[in-house]
């Protein structure tokens, strides 16, 4: 592209932002990313990581503050956008998330898992958005935020169960005076993705100030990217044969159809010896696979279309005492696009005589079939792999609220709180382009009846369907009307909360040795969470060729809790003892499930040697519970494609340990091997679940030295294990035998007792409760270690000031581990599907900017460290690879803020100003996040994008 049209695009997308909205902004005050918000009332206040009210702002966990001036500067719509990009998150569901997105968007701290990451909104839980337990970022509205606090690490003693990983606490302004309007537009370069956001926040004061009210709405309508508007996106890329490059392949579900060609005797007609050929003219075949490209359809970034509503209100009953209630409302709609369905080389049966087979695709179709030729019925079992026209589309419309309410006050230098608040989620899913398995197969046992095709079975109309052809007019609309699918989940999750805490200090009683007294903080909570997740009968019963199959989950749980903390200064103002102090935690939580009784707590402490320099650590056992998913999912039966290691007449387990799992005395080596490669598994929820738990440790420091005035600098090491970790077992049948029989080799392993084998030939499969049981089960384990940093600098120039925050983040080591006896993998600086995504061992968020009054000027550098393929790192696969690392990357952000007035402020900014585009790998990576060739919620695949905002005040 040469300089001129360059210019001329950037020319024209400027342009088009401003005939997209008028002029724009938001209120800009506050803090740089990362620093502590200020303490404008000068007095002690409660931060995230404790009950227990403390001065200046104290804190022995590490806290990431962003604040409302952070937030404007960059243009957050979607607080995912930027909590995705502390250097302390990984991406979690977003955006971007085509394939496997239900909807929502989440915040997964320390990359263990969004599950394990507590939201809250003012110090309370937020709505969960389904029967995981997870709450939707979508829900929050960023107009009304002070600022977002992040406490990394466990923090269930204060907060409860789900606080592994740590805690995002939204703090909401519940104290807005006047009215403020703002709104913001963005597009890309390119010209697409356009996203338009208007928010209306209007509050103040009533019964003459004894009350006050603060309302909010906003409206958001986001347009999608396709991956086909990308290059880098734009074909479906796998490695060559020799694994040297990538090449543009993809699925061979296509047009022609691809059928299985494997045996022995039809190795003369697969020209290229990969099993599969596809139709040529007339039902013939014409050796070779064809392939289909599935990125073009696919999206790139997901549309979206939001409304937030609510408000908050407050009134003193007396002097003392303060009623307080708040009621909020988002309906959101987000959308997924995936390429067309098809019959997914599914088994079908052909009847030999079908008109629509040349005689010599019959006969290698005998071939195909064996001695037998034909099945029971007949006709001749084969795969298809077939690729229909119009894309899979899945569209989630959520509708959620939370009603609160409680009174607060002091009596006798103690503050007192109760409140209740109740949520509920409704979701409906429409899938719309699928396609009814049975369907598929009544209209692809054809005969000719007088020179015309037509269906064996005419029931429902039956239409003949012509896959066998490489002509796409063969297929007719009315066969496609005849088999099309779509499908409905309705879902509802509710949660309750009520509770009490008194927090407060004991007087004079304290520390000989200290001038603050003891800190105390107690209290009660119950919670109550149910959910119900509802396909309909079509979906439950597999008959979707392109969409899976889905399970009714109902259920629900309760947890009754009573907590308390203490903060001791132990010395103060002495010399090397500034500040020395203790502080502890305790809850216990009585669970309604198996989990039982659970405990956490936390200790640790700080000390100021003296003002410049204070020392901080913190141990915190924090738990889990089993979510209503993992709990109650039904169990379901499966195929397992895979090896028994005792079938067969020579077993590769021992005969010792074949025996011990259930195969018959004399048996051994007789024991007949799985029907096409397939035994039977089992997988599923589990009721007997009992909690994760974790331990977490960090200790640092936080620099303030007096002679670099406004100079703060933290450095924290930070270890986090997480014990009895829910999934899958081992990671499924298969690995569950290969444990049992070549990992840990030990009967009372968990691997070897889920095993049930046939009582009578020992087999895998042919009963009903015969196989593997690959269900939830407390086996994992994940371990993570590192530093993280945080500076913040201003210093005055002229009438105006610069300012430096900076966040990092180092992974010294991240291990994950399926079980005890199981491979433990270090993932730290690698990605791909061992890893389950991306760790980067190194990753940074810094900006520095420049203000004088009402003008902010500010560049943003995001840094993303080096990373390595797990694969090829670990050595678990020796083949070569095209992609084995992806390079460092680094994104720079351009913002600005300007006060035209009291009354009126613009913002203006460019992200990923020199248009850096995301590296690629092959689509045998994979994943969590991998899609479009890359990992689009770490690297940018949008390109250039710029936004403008402006906030008008009343």
């Amino acid at each position: 592209m040469t300089r001129a049209s360059a210019a001329r695009r950037i020319l024209l997308t400027t342009a088009a932002l401003f005939v997209s909205i008028p002029a724009a902004a938001q209120d800009v005050s506050g803090e740089l990313a990362g620093q502590p918000a200020a303490d404008n009332g000068g007095g002690d206040i409660v931060v995230t990581g404790s009950r227990i009210a403390v001065p200046n702002l104290l804190s022995n966990s590490p806290i990431n503050t962003t604040d409302s001036q952070e937030l404007a500067l960059q243009g957050t719509v979607n607080v995912e956008d930027s909590l995705v990009e502390i250097p302390q998150a990984t991406p979690g569901t977003s955006s971007t998330n085509n394939n496997g997105s239900n909807g929502t968007t989440t915040v997964n701290l320390r990359g263990v898992g969004d599950i394990r990451t507590l939201v809250l909104v003012d110090g309370k839980r937020w709505m969960p958005s389904g029967n995981t337990g997870v709450v939707d970022l979508n829900t929050i509205p960023v107009a009304l935020l002070k600022r977002v606090e992040v406490v990394t690490g466990g923090a269930s003693a204060v907060y409860g169960s789900d606080a592994l990983a740590g805690v995002v606490n939204f703090i909401f302004n519940d104290r807005f005076e006047g009215a403020q309007l703002g709104l913001t537009s963005q597009i890309t370069e390119r010209g697409d993705g356009h996203l338009f956001d208007a928010n209306l926040t209007v509050g103040g004061e009533f019964a003459d100030g004894r009350g006050h009210m603060t309302m909010w709405g906003g409206y958001t309508k986001r347009e999608p990217i396709f991956q086909g508007q990308r290059e880098f996106s734009r074909y479906a890329l796998q490695p060559s044969r020799d694994r040297t490059s990538l090449i543009r392949a993809g699925s061979t579900t296509s047009f022609p159809a691809n059928i299985v060609l494997s045996a022995p005797g039809n190795r003369g007609i697969d020209a290229d010896g990969d099993g599969t050929v596809s139709f040529g003219p007339g039902g013939t075949l014409n050796g070779e696979a064809s392939f289909y490209n599935t990125n073009p359809v696919n999206y790139l970034q997901v549309p979206q279309e939001r409304w937030l509503g609510g408000a908050n209100v407050r009134y003193d009953v007396t002097d003392d005492i303060e009623a307080f209630g708040r009621f909020t409302f988002a309906h959101n709609r987000v959308s997924t696009q995936l390429a067309p369905s098809g019959t997914f080389f599914a088994s079908f049966g052909l009847n030999p005589d079908n008109p629509f087979l040349a005689p010599a695709t019959v006969a290698a179709l005998r071939v195909e079939a064996g001695a037998g030729g034909v099945d029971a019925n007949g006709n001749l079992r084969t795969q298809i792999g077939y690729r229909f026209a119009a894309p899979r589309f899945s569209e989630f419309t959520r509708n959620a609220f939370q009603v609160q309410g409680g009174l607060r006050g002091k009596v006798g230098g103690w503050n007192w709180e109760v409140f209740a608040q109740h949520s509920r989620t409704d979701l409906n899913t429409q899938l719309t382009g699928d396609a009814n398995l049975g369907l598929i197969q009544q209209a692809l046992l054809v005969r000719d009846v007088n020179g015309t095709p037509q269906c064996i079975d005419p029931t429902g109309g039956c239409v003949p369907l012509n896959i066998f052809t490489n002509d796409p007019s063969s297929v007719s609309q009315a066969a496609l009307d005849f088999i099309s699918l779509d499908l409905q989940v309705q879902a509802m999750t509710r949660q309750t909360v009520a509770g009490g805490t008194l927090s407060g200090d004991l007087g004079n009683i304290r520390s000989p040795f200290a001038d603050n007294p003891i800190g105390l903080a107690f209290g009660v909570e119950y919670r109550e969470e149910g959910s119900s997740y509802r396909p309909d009968a079509n979906y439950e019963a597999g008959r979707s060729a392109g969409f899976g199959t889905a399970a009714t989950v109902i259920g629900n749980f309760n947890v009754k809790e009573a907590f308390g903390e203490i903060r001791i200064p132990l010395i103060e103002s002495r010399p090397f003892f500034e500040a020395l102090s203790f502080e502890g935690g305790y809850r216990i939580s009585d669970y309604s499930t198996a989990a039982g009784t659970v405990h956490t707590f936390k200790a640790g402490g700080d000390w100021a040697p003296v003002r410049d320099i204070r020392f901080r650590g913190l141990y915190q056992r924090a738990v889990r519970a089993p979510n209503i998913n993992e709990l109650f999912q039904p169990r379901v039966e499966t195929a397992v494609t895979g090896i028994d290691p005792c079938a067969g007449i020579s077993p590769t387990a021992s005969q010792s340990l074949c025996e011990a799992t259930g195969v018959p005395g004399g048996r051994y080596g007789a024991v007949p091997l799985p029907p096409a490669g397939q035994f039977q598994g089992f997988t599923g929820g589990n009721p007997n679940l009992n909690v994760e738990k974790s331990d977490t440790y960090t200790i640092g420091a936080i620099f303030q030295p007096s002679f670099i005035p406004r100079l703060v600098v933290s450095v924290d090491y930070y270890s986090l294990k997480i014990v009895d970790a829910i999934e899958s077992l081992a990671g499924g049948a298969q690995n569950a035998l290969n444990a049992c029989y070549f990992n840990t080799q030990n009967i009372n392993s968990v691997f070897c007792q889920s095993i049930l084998r046939d009582p009578i030939n020992g087999s895998l499969f042919g009963g009903n409760e015969t196989g593997v049981y690959a269900t939830l089960v407390n086996t994992g384990r994940i371990e993570t270690k590192g530093f993280d940093f945080a500076v913040n600098y201003s210093v005055p120039v002229g009438s105006g000031q610069v300012r430096f925050g900076g966040n990092a983040t180092y992974v010294d080591s991240f291990i994950r581990q399926g079980g005890e006896g199981l491979p433990a993998y270090e993932c730290s600086g690698r990605f791909g599907a061992i890893c389950n995504g991306l760790i980067p061992q190194f990753k940074s968020t810094s900006r520095l900017a420049y203000e004088n009054g009402g003008t902010i000027v500010s560049l943003r550098w995001r840094h993303i460290g080096k990373v390595e393929l797990d694969r090829f790192a670990l050595g678990t696969d020796t083949r070569p690879s095209p992609v084995t690392s992806l390079r460092a990357a680094n994104y720079f952000d351009l913002d600005t803020s300007l006060n035209v007035s009291e009354a009126f402020t613009l913002t203006a900014g460019i992200s990923n100003l020199f248009d850096r585009q995301p590296q690629v790998f092959g689509n045998d990576v994979g994943g969590l996040g991998a899609t479009a060739n890359t990992y689009p919620g770490t690297y940018d695949g949008l390109g250039r994008m710029f936004r403008i905002g402006a906030v008008a005040k009343f």
